[in-house]
């Protein structure tokens, strides 16, 4: 149309199907039916003959305005004797017969092509919005009337507002009507009943509001000069209001209730709490850190009363601002009101059930904020505690290992006292094989990493063999059972992917921390043989060795495959030896067990590349480089032609 200009043809044609449109658009006398059809016309796209007829004319009105719209593109179309026509559809709205398309038209053109709106055509649906005829609408679906009709007048609503969501921003400190029309979109987050499954409005508001937000952050950050613009405080104190109804809307019904919803319910539920979140992060670039202030005095609130649908909520908002405030200098001060003594009694006193989900939150919170334990430590044992007593729970096994791989990882130095009890704890979980293989391995990965912490080589040694002392075990359950030995609960696949998860939790672990300082001055030392040819070098061997048997007899499994690949790439990206940093010769063997009927070849592949690129200085790369080319080589040339199938290498 663009190209063509095809509309430029309806042009003569406006004259005529403009009074012929508002004839029966304010015909109160006219049938029902073919006034209804006139509304339509606004909407539908303009393709029949501009002669009339009676079955064409039903689809002109709404087709008429999708032509305005594509008129503003053309300067040479006149918008006028359309626009005439907008009023008197607005009065429709007040006839029962004539409602739903009408509002149904009304906030099609509000959210899809409001220029086509005049000003007093916006100053009439303003006051329209003040009559009784909407306030008692407005009433109805606040007290929870959801049915369609007025669902409609709620997205009319939230259609006006987004239609003029900078003139109700920028207007809000000084305008009554536009304040007032703020504070009726607040409300309506209030309507009766829970989001989603009850509440229908909610989520449409709140993405309103999300645009309000987005609104004042562009033209804070457009602003010349560090002064905010003169309403923006009034703005905040609206969506101060807002953050309060959602953070109502946020809190979880009684887990039976929520349990009876259907699963498209549930998911809804949660992600409109992810929407509340994507608010509040961008509301703190308007406010800053004194935003947590909010949610800490709710925490603190929730906890004394000991309400745990508004705890949980709390710390959910809570745990969305880590990103946020991260380099902020006062960020320690609020968190040490968060992780206050009364939340962690209260959360880790063994006689109080405390709910599932309040529980997850607060392993959430702990997830969100790990370093901070680093720099205030008086608290780590007591939360330590608390992740630890829910790794006996199957709900939060996996979330408390994360907690505790976290911790471990951001606190080693302080934890390096309490290494022994770690690996007691390990122990006491080793042989539980209800626990998901992923929590063995987050487990692992956090005990790896206070080992890693030592102050020597020979000092991780001891503590090192102990955890591979757990993991040779498991290896050697699932040889036997690989073997043909019984076992009524784990298949040898399953041993073996624990183990393997284990082994890459642990490579993870004993890596040098990313942000470890770099002294610049300091004189390079010769790199130690400990690891290569040294006392450790025999845990390289035994390590090497788990690997190897485990893929000769479970090398057809894609799961083992993945996690064999895992672990090499954690050792390749070392720049020191270390107990997991093969070198590049054994590395190339092993890869170069596999062939052109092993699963997930891309994969292997891949890690070869990735042992070839990380090892450039290495003196025999080279040789290692041909003899991997060779390899691959004659993988493609056994697989022939189906080499090119990606499912075939990847499955």
């Amino acid at each position: 149309m663009i190209r063509h200009k095809f509309h430029l043809s309806v042009v003569p044609n406006v004259d005529d199907i403009v009074p012929l449109m508002s004839k029966y658009i304010t015909d109160t006398s006219a049938d029902t039916k073919i006034r209804q059809e006139a509304m339509r016309c606004f909407q539908v796209c303009l393709a029949a003959s501009p002669q009339l007829s009676s079955q064409a004319f039903t689809d002109y009105f709404q087709s008429w305005v999708s032509y305005s719209h594509r008129a503003f593109v053309d300067d040479g179309i006149m918008l006028d004797p359309l626009q005439t026509l907008t009023q008197p559809s607005i009065m429709c709205l007040g006839q029962d017969d004539l409602y739903e398309i009408t509002i149904e038209l009304l906030s099609d053109v509000l959210t899809n092509y409001s220029k086509f709106l005049r000003k007093e055509d916006f100053t009439i649906l303003q006051a329209l919005f003040n009559s009784q005829w909407a306030q008692e609408r407005y009433e109805r679906l606040v007290k929870g009337d959801f049915d369609f009709d007025s669902l409609q007048f709620g997205m009319f609503m939230i259609a006006f507002g987004d239609a003029t969501v900078q003139d109700l921003a920028r207007n809000c400190a000084t305008d009554p009507q536009s304040h007032q029309y703020l504070s009726a979109l607040c409300a309506l987050l209030g309507a009766e009943g829970y989001a989603v499954y009850e509440d229908k409005i909610y989520v449409p508001t709140l993405e309103f509001w999300n645009t309000f937000v987005e609104t004042m952050v562009d033209d804070v950050y457009s602003a010349e000069g560090e002064e905010k613009p003169s309403w923006f405080l009034a703005a905040q104190e609206h969506v101060k209001q807002v953050i309060e109804r959602c953070w109502i809307k946020s809190q979880f019904p009684p887990a039976e209730e929520y349990n009876s919803w259907d699963s498209v319910d549930r998911t809804g539920f949660k992600d409109a709490r992810r929407d509340f979140s994507d608010l509040l992060q961008q509301f703190y670039l308007t406010t800053g850190i004194p935003l947590l202030q909010v949610f800490i005095d709710l925490l603190q609130g929730s906890t004394t009363t000991r309400n745990w649908a508004e705890l949980e909520a709390s710390m959910f908002c809570l745990m969305w601002f880590a990103d946020c405030v991260y380099d902020a200098p006062q960020r320690d001060d609020y968190l040490a009101k968060v992780f206050s003594p009364s939340l962690l009694s209260l959360i880790g006193d063994p006689n109080q059930q405390v709910p599932t989900r309040a529980m997850k939150s607060f392993l959430d919170l702990v997830i969100a904020y790990p370093d901070y334990f680093k720099h205030r430590p008086a608290n780590l044992p007591a939360v330590l505690n608390i992740v630890f007593a829910a790794t006996g729970s199957t709900a939060l096994a996996k979330t408390a290992s994360r907690s505790i791989m976290k911790l471990c990882s951001d606190c080693r130095t302080i934890l390096l006292p309490e290494l022994g009890a770690f690996l007691q704890h390990y122990g006491n979980i080793a042989s539980n094989y209800s626990l998901d293989a992923t929590v063995k391995e987050a487990v692992m990965e956090g005990i790896a990493s206070i080992i890693q912490g030592l102050d020597s080589e020979e000092a991780k040694l001891a503590p090192l063999e102990q955890l591979l002392g757990y993991v040779q075990s498991d290896v050697e359950k699932c040889l036997q059972i690989a073997n043909g030995s019984s076992s009524d609960e784990l298949t040898a696949l399953d041993l073996g992917v624990i183990s393997l998860k284990c082994l890459s939790g642990m490579s993870k672990g004993i890596q040098a921390p990313e942000d470890k300082p770099v002294d610049l001055e300091k004189i390079a030392e010769p790199v130690s043989p400990f690891w290569t040819t040294g006392t450790g070098s025999r845990v390289q061997q035994r390590i090497y060795m788990m690997m190897d048997r485990v893929f000769d007899v479970l090398g057809n499994h894609g799961e083992i495959v993945e996690e064999l690949c895992m672990i090499l790439r954690h050792g390749f990206r070392e720049e020191e030896p270390g107990p997991f940093v093969l070198c590049s010769r054994m590395a190339a063997q092993f890869l170069m067990k596999a062939n052109s009927q092993t699963p997930r070849l891309g994969r292997l592949i891949n890690t070869a590349g990735f042992l070839v690129t990380t090892h450039k200085s290495t003196p025999d790369i080279q040789e290692i480089l041909e003899s991997l080319l060779n390899w691959v080589s004659q993988i493609l040339q056994n697989l022939g032609g189906s080499y090119l199938d990606p499912c075939r290498v990847s499955c």
